[in-house]
């Protein structure tokens, strides 16, 4: 039987906009330090995959129930928020980068399925149809910018 998996994705919307409208320098500082805070504020076992711009690409096989996966959305979310804000009182300067920090949102894409991996010289990964599915998740057409998108168990 093939071992099966949590996959798990934080993306931060806003990202294209704020990118294309500030300023480069704080940007990277600032989108770099959002991304640490959410692989720092795992609390369910997740192991990152990938860094992918503006999201990260996390797993578990250690399949965590429905309240801890709300759990971690909720806490990821509340500090996730928490630094947003924090750059209305405590920010750098006043460049654009800085000052739109607190338009950044974030969504959750939550997948349940087999957990297979590829090998590549020293680097190991997830790898197969579930790894598409979570990521064909991301291409949808959700009018709002922060939700969390569950598929059901198949």
């Amino acid at each position: 039987m093939m071992e099966k998996a949590l996959y798990f994705m934080p993306d931060i919307s806003g990202f294209t906009k704020f990118v294309n409208n500030t300023e480069i320098e704080h940007g990277i500082h600032i989108i770099a330090e959002l991304l640490e805070l959410l692989i720092d504020s795992s609390i369910i076992n997740l192991e990152l995959v990938e860094i992918e711009g503006d999201a990260l690409f996390m797993f578990t096989s250690k399949i965590p129930n429905y309240e801890q996966v709300l759990e971690q959305t909720t806490v990821m979310l509340k500090n996730f928020h928490k630094q947003t804000k924090s750059y209305e009182t405590k920010r750098i300067c006043n460049c654009g980068s800085c000052r739109t920090t607190t338009n950044l949102e974030l969504k959750f894409l939550v997948h349940y399925g087999n957990l297979a991996f590829i090998k590549v010289k020293h680097f190991v990964k997830p790898y197969g149809r579930e790894v598409i599915k979570i990521h064909r998740l991301l291409k949808n057409e959700i009018p709002i910018n922060e939700y969390i998108l569950f598929t059901l168990r198949s």
